[in-house]
Parts: structure tokens; sequence; C-alpha cells
């Protein structure tokens, strides 16, 4: 299971948190969806890949940008 972390431009009000988060949540390998309109920031847990989440997110004035996965991928795997 990985953790991921986007910088999501135009997430700026409860409104904006619920439809992003619905977007993502419908991804295959979500497992949890935390977002915060203060710092524009969403966090996604599960199985699932970043292009995943930054596509889910396509065609709306959202705009993802990964900042951060934990665990961290090995190089040279």
């Amino acid at each position: 299971m990985r953790t991921l972390t986007f910088s999501v431009d135009g997430m700026r009000c409860r409104r904006c948190v619920r439809r992003a988060t619905a977007l993502v949540r419908d991804v295959d390998g979500v497992h949890a969806v935390t977002a915060d309109a203060g710092s524009g920031l969403l966090t996604v847990r599960g199985t699932m890949s970043d292009i995943d989440i930054v596509r889910s997110l396509r065609n709306t004035n959202f705009t993802a940008r990964l900042i951060d996965e934990e665990p961290k991928p090995e190089l040279g795997t």
C-alpha cells in the first residue's frame, strides 16, 4: 500500500473538497482519501497509480501535481 500526496490547484472550498474526493474515490485501488481546502493538499492511500489520480481530475477545474509518495519506490527495481 502506498500513500500519495498531491497539491491540487483549484481546490479552495468545502464544495471543491467534496467534488475532488468523490472523483478520486472512484479510482481503482483507492482505499482512503483526505483533502484540505486550506492547504490545497489531497492525500490518497491505496494501490493506485499517481497517473490514475491525475487523470481522475482531468476535465475539471482542478490540476493535481504529485508532491510526495510513501513508501518511496526503490531505485533499480
